[in-house]
């Protein structure tokens, strides 16, 4: 049975882009987080290009340089980025398979849980950002796997 109201699936897709959106900003000021010092303005032009996807890969890759294997915050970090990760998949579904179909109020329906998924993982953003700073500020550089040239720029 399609959807008869067409206004209702529209505001739906565009609450999941907008809801994207926020996310990838999330993920963007997470991985902000972990840049040693005041890098952070040198580091936009290039954090405003890297995709969903490899805003996830970075920030598991730079996770793992900040913490040890079994440490509490980085198991739970990680199983925050595999929900990341497959609110992804259902994002791209959507996208490109879901659109171009008659689409059921069933549908709808999974639809708008996923649009509270997105939700839930945008609210919890911040506190990762908030653990990355704390963890960045109590790090000394001198542990952080990064090397400085002659002139101490990384």
């Amino acid at each position: 049975m399609p959807i008869t109201d067409e206004n209702e699936f529209h505001i739906l897709v565009g609450e999941i882009m907008v809801w994207t959106a926020r996310l990838e900003s999330r993920l963007e000021a997470c991985i902000a987080a972990c840049l040693p010092g005041d890098t952070a303005e040198f580091s936009q032009p290039v954090l405003r290009r890297l995709n969903f996807t490899n805003q996830l890969a970075t920030l598991r890759e730079v996770s793992l340089l900040l913490y040890k294997p079994r440490d509490p915050t980085l198991v739970e970090f990680h199983r925050w980025l595999r929900r990341l990760g497959r609110i992804r998949l259902r994002r791209n579904d959507l996208v490109h398979h879901v659109l171009r179909v008659e689409r059921s109020p069933e549908e709808l329906g999974r639809w708008k849980s996923e649009v509270g998924r997105m939700r839930e993982a945008c609210v919890e953003a911040p506190a990762w950002v908030d653990v990355f700073e704390a963890r960045m500020a109590t790090t000394r550089e001198s542990e952080l796997p990064l090397e400085r040239d002659s002139h101490g720029v990384f």
